[in-house]
């Protein structure tokens, strides 16, 4: 196994783009153009053909769609929905609500933050980082891209009732073990439910916002909770540009851009078709996790509620993700491959200080590096089964990671379903200062 020095580290929470706009308007996935064995679990030759030469396939009803209305109608009852006076019975309240939205929320969580602490606002003193540095994912993220407004419900994305119905589901985890093979790690929490809102036809023009997420996913899917027709906010992704990324990252399962990296993204932009995947609830999205992709723009009705989810091989893996707050004018920094965190006296930071923020992107299921750094192969898929066996229900139960490190993710008791999430610790819990501005991070990792 070649184990290459471990690249610069990156934010864990950012995602690859470039300022380069798409050229082209996405087309919608219409069932009149699915090949053959949309609509059964398995794979047939024409679905193998496609995923190799796109890297995506769409499975039809592949789960059923009755299994959601609970969660739906828990949707309607959140803050982000009576706080804003969005109203059920009331289409016309649906449109654009962004402008209704506090632009900061601290729902759904309790004082666990650095200890025993509220989760901080952006003016709030912060003894572990700079004041107004981030907080990182919340259990309800609303933001205006340049899209749409989005409320994307992290919250529930480690609810087991959701994760069942959704990544956990048989017909789910049985595509899984067709697309990549075993052994399959059993999924215990997802990125939640995200939901796309209509825009205001008088508003300002919205815009796709191609990216690719930089993280240790090998497959991500995406399952509809309810009907989606053409231009209502589909999510949008670009087919084939796994096939152009995949050669220019300097491993094989841990993302590491290279010049190339940004090179293939801009031509992918300009050359390739976007399609907008629509479908009805129960319809689900498989793709390569390279794939370039951006919310769709919502100039329909209705509003768009799909489930992001991420999915993997059960793999030797390392080190946790972590990001770490600067103090005193000092830089964010990371954690890199080796589970080393280094800072610099040099930008009026103490580097011995361990009483420090440190977070990481808790809405993932794998959220530790892959061990190996081995480069990219030349078939990028020469590890996925893609049909070479059958689907033998190889998963492997391993213990969440947020268990092994000892970390509250789950909703206190008294606390609602949807809510929860990972709190900042200090730093000085995490890793050992070795001196000279050095970190390292105790390891935890299966």
């Amino acid at each position: 196994m070649n184990q290459r020095l471990a690249p610069a580290p990156e934010d864990p929470e950012s995602a690859m783009g470039t300022k380069s706009p798409s050229t082209l308007a996405a087309l919608p996935t219409l069932r009149v153009h699915d090949p053959v064995g949309a609509h059964q679990c398995g794979l047939s030759p024409k679905e193998i053909e496609q995923f190799r030469r796109d890297g995506y396939l769409i499975k039809r009803d592949l789960v059923p769609g009755e299994l959601f209305q609970p969660i739906l109608d828990l949707w309607w009852q959140q803050p982000p929905v009576t706080e804003s006076g969005v109203i059920r019975e009331q289409p016309e309240t649906w449109v654009s609500p962004g402008d209704r939205w506090l632009s900061e929320n601290r729902w759904g969580l309790t004082n666990n933050w650095m200890g025993e602490n509220v989760w901080p606002g952006p003016e709030a003193a912060r003894p572990g980082a700079t004041v107004g540095d981030r907080v990182g994912r919340l259990p309800y993220k609303l933001t205006r891209d340049r899209t749409n407004d989005v409320w994307r419900w992290h919250g529930i994305g480690h609810d087991p009732e959701f994760v069942a119905c959704t990544t956990g589901h048989p017909n789910v985890m049985y595509m899984a073990e067709a697309l990549l093979g075993g052994p399959i790690k059993k999924p215990y929490r997802n990125r939640g439910l995200y939901a796309v809102f209509p825009c205001d036809p008088e508003g300002p023009e919205s815009i796709l916002g191609p990216h690719m997420d930089q993280n240790m996913t090998e497959l991500m899917v995406v399952t509809y909770l309810h009907d989606v027709e053409p231009g209502c906010g589909g999510f949008t992704f670009w087919p084939g540009s796994p096939q152009m990324l995949y050669p220019t990252s300097q491993q094989a399962f841990n993302w590491v851009a290279t010049g190339a990296s940004y090179e293939a993204m801009d031509k992918a932009k300009t050359e390739i078709q976007p399609l907008e995947f629509t479908g009805k609830a129960g319809d689900t999205l498989f793709c390569h996790a390279l794939m370039i992709h951006s919310a769709g723009i919502h100039q329909g009705q209705g509003i768009r509620f799909a489930c992001i989810q991420d999915m993997n091989k059960s793999r030797p893996r390392t080190h946790m993700r972590w990001t770490v707050a600067g103090k005193h004018g000092g830089p964010r920094v990371h954690c890199d491959m080796d589970g080393i965190i280094r800072i610099d006296r040099e930008t009026g930071d103490d580097p011995a200080d361990g009483d420090r923020e440190v977070t990481n992107q808790w809405i993932m299921d794998s959220n530790e590096f892959v061990v190996s750094r081995e480069p990219p192969h030349v078939d990028m898929f020469d590890e996925w089964n893609l049909g070479k066996a059958v689907v033998s229900g190889n998963i492997v139960d391993e213990q969440p990671w947020w268990e092994r490190y000892d970390l509250p993710m789950m909703p206190e008791e008294g606390m609602g379903r949807g809510t929860g999430g990972v709190p900042a610790v200090a730093l000085k819990d995490i890793a050992d200062y070795e001196g000279n501005g050095v970190w390292r991070v105790r390891r935890r990792a299966i």
